[in-house]
């Protein structure tokens, strides 16, 4: 015999869960109703976007909205998308997404181009406990072209918020830890540039902390750039590969102070790309290589954290900066460069 008495309680709980389901599905429909509705008061408001229509997604795993026909004016030029979904999951609804369609005309040198996207897609995330700061920037995308030109085979990079630590200079009051990768960067397919980079693919990778005067807000000014600091990134050209590691802080004037340190196993020949690109004079392509080499022979100031170790082969090159100038190993080179405004 069944035991009633012990199915009748069960049987309510699963009527209950299903009414509580349909009522928040239909809370979920409404919802991404009133959003459209507001989204669409924003656009007609704003003369710099517009959007042929504005839709609810009607996803049950994400909530929020589809646009056609999205312009949007930037100090560039206009940017025409023909779709945009932007959305945000049930169990993060402070990240937000955006989902840029496969085929876009961006504003490149003040031209319209055709640019061609897989998977391309921006994300950011805010957070309640800090005053709304962003707490996470990323953007994501696989194959890129311009007007069919190949101009990037991938790309992932992210910037989060961490607390500052112990090497965060005296000035900042925020901290983004950012990691970045990215392959097969061919800035021909949309710069105009010199014969010896326009074929060039760049790849890079690797790791910094960025520190800041504040966090950053949307819709507040930005805050000034207090330092950055670096354990390593790699950037490769063709057969040649550069790692710099190091770390910055701004001065009282704003200036660079402090240590990068420049890793590589043939500094003729980047000195040599430098000369191609207009960079240097050719005939001082050959000083300049034994200059880089001399420099590698030389100890970076003892007021400046210990670099990381040069590996077999390697040169570690010092570019150092103090009281508003700038030297390779001890070679003045003139003034350092200015942090931000």
């Amino acid at each position: 015999m069944r035991d009633f008495a012990s199915e009748a309680p069960m049987r309510f709980l699963s009527i209950l869960l299903l009414a509580l389901g349909v009522a928040l599905g239909f809370a979920w429909l409404g919802g991404e109703s009133w959003l459209a509705g507001k989204a669409r008061g924003i656009i007609a408001q704003d003369p710099r976007i517009s959007a042929a229509s504005v839709a609810p997604l009607r996803r049950l795993d994400r909530i929020g909205l589809h646009l056609d026909n999205v312009a949007v004016a930037t100090p560039q030029g206009a940017a025409a998308l023909p779709t945009l979904d932007l959305w945000a999951a049930p169990s993060s609804p402070h990240r937000f997404h955006a989902e840029l369609p496969p085929q876009m005309l961006l504003p490149i040198q003040g031209d319209a181009r055709q640019v061609a996207a897989q998977d391309a897609e921006l994300t950011l995330q805010l957070s309640p406990g800090s005053g709304m700061a962003v707490a996470l920037m990323a953007a994501r995308s696989g194959k890129v072209s311009v007007e069919g030109a190949p101009l990037l085979a991938r790309l992932d990079a992210r910037a989060l918020l961490v607390p500052m630590g112990a090497q965060a200079p005296q000035a900042a009051r925020a901290a983004y830890a950012v990691e970045a990768e990215w392959s097969a960067l061919t800035p021909g397919a949309a710069l105009d540039l010199p014969a010896a980079l326009a074929a060039q693919a760049l790849s890079g990778q690797g790791t910094a902390q960025v520190f800041l005067t504040g966090p950053l807000r949307p819709g507040e000014p930005k805050p000034r750039l207090a330092g950055i600091a670096s354990p390593g990134f790699t950037l490769t050209l063709g057969p040649q590969s550069l790692r710099v590691a190091g770390q910055l802080t701004a001065d009282a004037d704003n200036r660079a102070e402090g240590a990068l340190f420049l890793y590589t196993t043939d500094a003729r020949a980047w000195m040599q790309l430098t000369g191609d690109l207009g960079l240097i004079p050719p005939r001082l392509v050959m000083l300049a290589g034994s200059a880089l080499e001399q420099a590698a022979g030389t100890e970076p100031p003892a007021t400046t954290p210990a670099p990381p170790d040069s590996a077999p082969g390697e040169l570690r090159i010092p570019l150092t900066f103090r009281d508003g100038r700038m030297f390779l190993g001890p070679l003045p080179l003139g003034e350092a460069p200015r942090l931000g405004r």
